[in-house]
């Protein structure tokens, strides 16, 4: 295939990527799910293109693309990407089938850049279509504060790695709250770091199911979010274990609806989810 239909194949399958995260295919999970690998390879293709004239380095599990003001920091992304990866594949019991692809970004504008944020947009890392994209730790801890230290038990990779974790198990068919609530508990029990957000004791008011859903990205309380989702994912290994989470994601990647999904690998239904988390809408 050469390479004006590789990049015409990859736009196509980065349309139906963005489709499926807006939810244009919620009711037909199991197209998502059957186009999933396709769409993921040709995608981080794509991405590798457009990243053409970047440099490069690899180890055991990931390959790093970065710029040449970020040369100095590439030992320590790589030690802290396998670091991810064998305290995260332990917990899932699963090993992605390839390489993953983390692309640094030298600062904020520049990730910022990608997605057509805008340019004080706060966020350090990304996951999307099978490649993680982190900012350099080169441009966020500040003086004064042990780099290497920081970047590790704060940094984004462990948490963007989750995702991809999460992605590939359910095979891109899961609801928003639900990856960031386990990103956010895995993170918690590898390094001891937890987004700061309210407490459920402090916190009367919260977002619907179909808010933390549909809207995750442009709700108003972002801490709120997070923090919502974390204690969803908390509830539910309450009640069936970290495994009872694993096969949701595995009926998930089935092509199962969410509601379906819940109720076979766990026994549980949406309803018996804890109201209190739900109601009224914010």
């Amino acid at each position: 295939m050469n390479k004006f239909w590789r990049r015409a194949l990859a736009k196509v399958c980065l349309l139906g990527l963005v489709l499926a995260g807006a939810g244009a295919w919620r009711s037909l999970s199991w197209v998502r799910t059957w186009s999933y690998s396709a769409a993921v390879a040709l995608a981080k293709e794509h991405t590798e293109w457009q990243t053409r004239d970047w440099l490069a380095a690899e180890s055991r599990h990931f390959r790093l693309k970065y710029r040449s003001q970020d040369a100095s920091v590439v030992p320590l992304v790589l030690e802290t990407a396998e670091e991810a990866y064998n305290a995260a594949t332990q917990i899932f019991g699963y090993r992605p089938p390839d390489k993953t692809l983390v692309l640094l970004y030298p600062d904020r504008q520049s990730l910022a850049r990608q997605f057509g944020w805008a340019a004080d947009e706060s966020a350090m890392g990304v996951y999307w279509a099978g490649a993680v994209r982190i900012l350099s730790p080169l441009d966020w801890p500040g003086p004064g504060r042990d780099l290497a230290a920081v970047f590790k038990t704060e940094g984004p990779l462990l948490h963007e790695f989750v995702h991809l974790l999460v992605d590939q198990l359910a095979r891109g068919n899961y609801p928003r709250w639900l990856t960031e609530g386990i990103a956010q508990y895995v993170e918690e029990q590898v390094t001891g770091y937890r987004l700061p957000g309210p407490e459920a004791a402090e916190t009367s008011t919260w977002y619907t199911l179909e808010d933390l859903d549909r809207h995750f990205d442009n709700l108003p309380d972002q801490a709120l979010a997070y923090r919502q989702s974390l204690l969803m994912v908390d509830y539910l290994r309450t009640q069936v274990s970290w495994e009872g989470i694993r096969q949701l994601l595995l009926e998930l990647g089935r092509g199962t609806p969410f509601n379906k999904a819940l109720e076979r690998a766990t026994g549980l239904e949406v309803e018996e989810l804890p109201a209190p988390l739900f109601t009224p809408s914010r």
